[in-house]
């Protein structure tokens, strides 16, 4: 088959790039419940493929078992964060191939044009796009409003980037491994193909097509939706052409010192399933409230040894189109990372900003701050202080943020340590209650458990007692569960009759004023709320304290506050998932997690910083006691 390609004005030229003959292919296929599908997709891809990886979404069935045994040496990737372009991030960070060619589980993709998708990248093309309305591509799926909606979305590509494709939509893709830094898109929805293809024109890489055939899905049903996606597709790219312009309008801007961008570069611990995750999470949320920032993730899937559990945040769910906020994920690699923060913290970054967590690798903080002061940019570090971990060395961590200017630590003596390892040459030392996690450790640990559930919900009841019934005997005594629910009587007691903890458990079957939820609030460690509706009362006034809250939903996910940091996500179906979300929201509540103001107040003393050069070394200064959560 003979590829359709085109070319923007060169910028690094696949000519120039040090490629192999005969290039090792690796396919990537992102995979949610589709154990009956997967014999026909992996039957289909020719044998000579060197690697093929499922990233598995969390499947609720057999998937991850039915691939092992369909293609025994098939790599079973975690999917750390919901959506098909995350699910194509991880695959590609995973991938050991010199080509990549992503494949749906669905079986409407035929396998064997992956040998099309190889030929096109030899011949010379950088990222190669399936066609189904090429000469020689068709389908059997399309509907009017999916070819509409195509057309629209490739007319808006051509007048907006000038990018020209006949399929637009088409998310069967073929690139070459060493394209994936210049052009992978940071968004997780289904537009991060069509994301891949803009920046490659943008690029000046070589874009192609190859005809396609589209089949039906075979099993099950499609997680697509025609308008709903269409519309999140059309804002994302909105929100590109919007990006690009700010770039371009900010690079004019860089002619006169005065005119440095407010962007603020964040790094720090990446994973939205971990504490020092969320807290990044809240830094990079309070801070774009004024300003540009580029969060720059640090071993985002590192299995970290502190108290951090795996539960998903709202915030990781929520479009992150909607904020002025670029992620990206720093490479391990020493030279890689060198080459990758000098084009990050650039001369346009007003200040950078890197978040320790104890325990956690800090190497790279050093050629963070390096990077900064080269960019001649403010530099921060901020380290918390977090009970049952022990601090960094002292001497160790000084060495490392000798260069910043401002350190904020969490703990008083711990940053009487750090100023006496720096001496009096080295950066200011100051406090910052947001920072400190120590709280509650000195204090008996009591919880208490409120569950807001829908009226006569058998199904979410049952799930959330067997999760409470995970709690071992030993501790059960530290817990109550007060469960808000309109329920009749049989079922209430049905339900308790099953319950090993019911002695624990509190019912609560009448309708409450905003005045008893305030009190609910104040004499709770979490809220639950089952799929609440937006601007559900529980909800908003858990988000009003400050409170941790898991939400309780299966997909599609409630349209709540999706920036709440201190919001976790939990399978309303599976008593593990609520497990898990309830054990990570009590840590938060151990650790006094900082309410949202503490994080808003971390954020004016940072913009003060970057709005002038740091001062001279002064004593360790202990800050107001701020309340937490």
């Amino acid at each position: 088959m003979r590829a359709r390609s085109s070319r923007s004005s060169p910028r690094t030229p696949s000519a120039q790039r040090a490629r192999p003959l005969t290039p090792s292919v690796s396919v990537i296929i992102p995979t949610l419940n589709e154990s009956g599908n997967l014999s026909f997709v992996l039957n289909s891809i020719p044998p000579w493929v060197d690697e093929v990886i499922v990233v598995d979404g969390r499947s609720s069935d057999d998937t991850e078992r039915v691939a092992r045994a369909l293609w025994p040496d098939v790599r079973i990737i975690e999917q750390t964060r919901p959506g098909k372009g995350a699910a194509l991030r991880s695959g590609f960070r995973a991938a050991r191939g010199d080509i990549l060619i992503t494949l749906d589980a669905d079986g409407s993709m035929d396998g064997a044009q992956v040998d099309a998708f190889r030929s096109a990248l030899v011949a010379g093309a950088d990222y190669v796009k399936g066609c189904r309305f090429c000469p020689g591509g068709g389908s059997t799926d399309i509907t009017r409003i999916r070819r509409g909606g195509d057309r629209a979305i490739g007319v808006l590509l051509r007048t907006l980037f000038g990018v020209r494709l006949r399929d637009a939509t088409y998310g069967y893709v073929g690139l070459w491994a060493d394209c994936v830094e210049d052009i992978a898109s940071e968004y997780d929805s289904f537009a991060f193909e069509i994301l891949m293809a803009i920046r490659t024109h943008r690029a000046g890489l070589t874009l192609a097509e190859v005809p396609c055939f589209e089949a039906p899905r075979i099993y099950g049903a499609s997680n697509l939706s025609a308008v709903r996606d269409g519309l999140r597709i059309l804002g994302v790219i909105l929100g590109e052409f919007v990006r690009l312009r700010r770039s371009t309008t900010r690079a004019k801007a860089k002619v006169s010192p005065r005119n440095r961008g407010a962007t603020m570069v964040v790094a720090g611990p990446g994973s939205s399933t971990t504490v020092p995750g969320i807290m990044v999470a809240e830094i990079v949320r309070s801070l774009g409230v004024s300003a540009h920032v580029v969060r720059l993730e640090v071993d985002p899937h590192e299995d970290y040894a502190s108290g951090l559990l795996r539960a998903t945040s709202l915030m990781s769910t929520s479009d992150s189109s909607v904020d002025d906020v670029v992620t990206r994920e720093m490479p391990h690699d020493a030279l890689q990372r060198a080459r990758f923060l000098s084009r990050w913290v650039d001369d346009d970054v007003a200040m950078a900003i890197a978040v320790a967590w104890p325990g956690f690798a800090s190497q790279w903080v050093g050629a963070f701050v390096e990077a900064a002061r080269t960019a001649g940019a403010s530099s921060v570090v901020l380290c918390a202080s977090v009970p049952g971990v022990e601090p960094d060395e002292p001497s160790l961590l000084a060495k490392i943020v000798a260069d910043a200017d401002l350190v904020l630590v969490g703990d008083v003596g711990e940053a009487s340590a750090l100023a006496a390892a720096l001496g009096p040459s080295g950066p200011v030392v100051e406090v910052h209650h947001a920072l400190s996690m120590r709280g509650r450790h000195d204090q008996p640990l009591a919880y208490c458990i409120t569950a807001f559930l829908p009226r006569d919900n058998r199904e979410v009841l049952g799930s959330l007692l067997a999760a409470f019934d995970a709690i071992p005997d030993s501790r059960i005594a530290s817990y109550l569960l007060r469960v808000v629910m309109r329920a009749d009587a049989s079922t209430l007691s049905r339900a308790l009759g099953e319950c090993v903890h019911a002695e624990r458990v509190e019912l609560i079957d009448t309708d409450l004023s905003d005045h008893e939820i305030d009190r609910l609030c104040k004499t709770s460690s979490v809220f639950v709320v089952a799929d609440p509706a937006f601007g559900s009362r529980a909800f908003q006034r858990a988000v009003d304290c400050g409170i941790s809250t898991v939400v309780l939903s299966s997909l599609p996910l409630p349209e709540v506050h999706g920036d709440y940091a201190g919001g976790l996500l939990a399978d309303a179906r599976r008593p593990a998932s609520i497990d898990v979300a309830l054990e990570h929201a009590l840590r938060l509540r151990e650790l006094r997690f900082s309410s949202p103001e503490a994080w808003g107040e971390l954020a004016a003393r940072l913009a003060r910083t970057s709005s002038h050069a740091a001062p001279a070394a002064e004593p360790v200064t202990e800050p107001d006691q701020g309340a937490g959560t």
